[in-house]
Protein backbone atom coordinates (compact mmCIF):
# COMPACT_ATOMS: atom_id res chain seq x y z
CA UNK A 1 0.00 0.00 0.00
CA UNK A 2 1.30 3.44 -0.89
CA UNK A 3 0.22 6.73 0.65
CA UNK A 4 0.07 9.60 -1.78
CA UNK A 5 -0.74 13.20 -0.96
CA UNK A 6 -1.08 15.51 -3.93
CA UNK A 7 -1.71 18.66 -1.96
CA UNK A 8 -2.24 19.60 1.63
CA UNK A 9 -3.01 23.03 3.02
CA UNK A 10 -0.98 23.43 6.21
CA UNK A 11 -2.58 26.82 6.80
CA UNK A 12 -5.83 25.05 7.59
CA UNK A 13 -6.58 25.72 11.32
CA UNK A 14 -6.92 21.98 11.93
CA UNK A 15 -3.20 21.54 11.18
CA UNK A 16 -1.92 24.45 13.29
CA UNK A 17 -1.12 22.40 16.44
CA UNK A 18 0.93 19.98 14.32
CA UNK A 19 2.69 22.78 12.45
CA UNK A 20 3.51 24.51 15.75
CA UNK A 21 5.01 21.34 17.25
CA UNK A 22 7.10 20.69 14.15
CA UNK A 23 8.39 24.28 14.15
CA UNK A 24 9.26 24.01 17.84
CA UNK A 25 11.13 20.71 17.31
CA UNK A 26 13.08 22.19 14.40
CA UNK A 27 14.15 25.21 16.47
CA UNK A 28 15.25 22.97 19.37
CA UNK A 29 17.26 20.78 16.98
CA UNK A 30 18.92 23.84 15.44
CA UNK A 31 19.91 25.17 18.86
CA UNK A 32 21.29 21.81 19.99
CA UNK A 33 23.24 21.44 16.76
CA UNK A 34 24.65 24.95 17.10
CA UNK A 35 25.72 24.31 20.70
CA UNK A 36 27.33 20.99 19.86
CA UNK A 37 29.40 22.39 16.99
CA UNK A 38 30.60 25.43 18.93
CA UNK A 39 32.21 23.38 21.68
CA UNK A 40 35.89 22.38 21.38
CA UNK A 41 36.87 18.75 20.84
CA UNK A 42 38.51 18.61 24.29
CA UNK A 43 35.97 20.01 26.73
CA UNK A 44 35.95 20.76 30.43
CA UNK A 45 33.32 18.98 32.52
CA UNK A 46 30.80 21.81 32.24
CA UNK A 47 31.11 21.88 28.46
CA UNK A 48 30.82 18.07 28.33
CA UNK A 49 27.60 18.28 30.34
CA UNK A 50 26.29 20.85 27.88
CA UNK A 51 27.35 18.65 24.94
CA UNK A 52 25.53 15.66 26.44
CA UNK A 53 22.55 17.87 27.30
CA UNK A 54 22.58 16.89 30.97
CA UNK A 55 23.28 18.68 34.23
CA UNK A 56 26.84 18.92 35.52
CA UNK A 57 26.04 16.65 38.48
CA UNK A 58 24.40 14.02 36.25
CA UNK A 59 27.38 14.07 33.93
CA UNK A 60 29.83 13.52 36.79
CA UNK A 61 27.83 10.87 38.67
CA UNK A 62 26.15 8.99 35.81
CA UNK A 63 28.57 9.36 32.93
CA UNK A 64 32.00 9.55 34.55
CA UNK A 65 31.63 7.55 37.77
CA UNK A 66 28.93 5.05 36.84
CA UNK A 67 29.60 4.49 33.13
CA UNK A 68 33.32 5.22 32.90
CA UNK A 69 33.46 8.27 30.64
CA UNK A 70 37.18 8.90 30.22
CA UNK A 71 38.71 12.07 31.65
CA UNK A 72 42.06 13.28 30.30
CA UNK A 73 44.28 14.97 32.87
CA UNK A 74 47.30 16.99 31.73
CA UNK A 75 49.13 19.07 34.35
CA UNK A 76 46.05 18.97 36.57
CA UNK A 77 43.71 20.21 33.83
CA UNK A 78 40.79 17.86 33.17
CA UNK A 79 39.36 17.47 29.68
CA UNK A 80 36.80 15.16 28.06
CA UNK A 81 37.02 14.25 24.39
CA UNK A 82 33.84 14.68 22.32
CA UNK A 83 34.60 11.35 20.65
CA UNK A 84 34.59 9.59 24.02
CA UNK A 85 31.18 11.13 24.76
CA UNK A 86 29.84 9.89 21.44
CA UNK A 87 31.32 6.41 21.95
CA UNK A 88 29.79 6.14 25.42
CA UNK A 89 26.38 7.19 24.10
CA UNK A 90 26.61 4.53 21.37
CA UNK A 91 27.56 1.95 24.01
CA UNK A 92 24.59 2.93 26.18
CA UNK A 93 22.08 2.74 23.31
CA UNK A 94 19.39 0.15 23.90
Amino acid sequence: MQLQIDSINLKDPAFQPIVSEIAKAIEEAKELSKTRTELPRYMNKQQAAQYLNVSYNSMVSNYIRKNGLKVIIVDGVQRIDKRDCDELMEKLKQ
